[in-house]
């Protein structure tokens, strides 16, 4: 176990005023090289931060290059707005570029929900009375299976009445001490089982080991992918570098959010061994990685042609005296 404490829970104090919103200009770019030219290329991307109690969406705009033939936006089962896109021409190079201007409030909980005993979390308490928007994350999905590994880690911290605000501070701390973050140990392929028997993985690795941990406890829980705050840079995405000592930042990041009856949806990131703040810009929500990749789709090109994948992403407060509304 660790010899860092677990994570502070972030409760609201009526002595606290809540800190100022932060705007951030968003710019991600995924950028594809082709070894030999393509003709055509069709895709979706989750990449436009999405509107929540916590997030503000000021603007947003997806620039492709080369021209797109279609562009077209979309929202899913989940509420996620994505892009479509598609290239008819041969190009040799494929850059999707979002462009997004967001505000990001504090998040505080109630100290009564965060108080309460984990069992009263669980779906077999709440009965018919559990929110419709939490079902879809209660049972096992493609890339979260049931494991006995993940009960076994779901064991070592739902303990009997436990509050739940302690059970997710120390999963988060958990997960954090017992797996090492190796940007080579997995890839987008690797399984959950690799990941638990490793002990090796990224932010996605992390957020469905934590996933599977909650759902075995019978609570509901979803995949998170978004952003983290990154230090300026006059080069924009291409030249940014992580703020801090947050493990993730100028990348794609993901976590993960449990619902707790009485203090809603509460987000937990076990890279970076903390509760959700500031820091973070969120894209999109669904069961796993799978519902919300940054970018999947088809090229059409000649057979065995082999691509590089760059991406980059620059999340930047705006100075306070330029941050008005658009």
């Amino acid at each position: 176990m660790s010899e860092n404490p677990d994570p502070m829970i972030p409760l609201r104090t009526e002595d606290e005023p809540p800190a100022e919103a932060v705007d951030y200009r968003v710019h991600h770019l995924t950028r594809y090289h082709y070894a030999k030219p393509v003709s055509r290329n069709y895709g979706r991307a989750h990449v436009e931060p999405r509107a929540t109690p916590h997030q503000r969406v000021l603007s947003h705009e997806v620039v492709v290059d080369p021209s797109p033939a279609r562009l077209t936006a979309h929202t899913d089962f989940y509420g996620n707005s994505s892009t479509y896109l598609l290239v008819d021409d041969v190009h040799e190079r494929l850059d999707v570029h979002s462009h997004a201007h967001v505000t990001v409030s504090e998040r505080r909980y109630g100290a009564e929900g965060m108080s309460r005993p984990w069992e009263q979390c669980a779906s077999d308490h709440w009965g018919q009375l559990l929110p419709a928007e939490g079902i879809d994350f209660l049972h096992p999905s493609p890339r979260v299976p049931t494991l006995a590994a993940a009960r076994e880690l779901s064991e070592a911290v739902f303990t009997p009445e436990r509050p739940i605000g302690e059970c997710l501070a120390a999963l988060t701390g958990l997960i954090h001490t017992d797996f090492t973050y190796d940007s080579y140990a997995t890839t987008v392929t690797s399984t959950l089982q690799d990941v638990l028997a490793a002990r090796h993985g990224v932010c996605q690795d992390f957020s469905h080991v934590g996933v599977a941990a909650v759902r075995a406890a019978g609570l509901a829980a979803r995949y998170v992918s978004g952003y983290l705050r990154t230090a300026p840079s006059a080069e924009g995405a291409l030249g940014t570098q992580p703020a801090g000592e947050m493990i993730g930042s100028a990348a794609s990041h993901a976590w993960l959010s449990v619902l707790v009856p009485g203090a809603g949806w509460v987000d937990i990131d076990p890279t970076n061994r903390t509760f959700v703040d500031q820091r973070f810009v969120t894209t999109a929500w669904g069961r796993d990685y799978g519902d919300v990749p940054p970018l999947k789709g088809i090229v059409v090109g000649p057979p065995g042609a082999t691509s590089t994948l760059d991406v980059a992403v620059g999340v930047v407060p705006v100075p306070s005296e330029t941050s008005a509304p658009e």
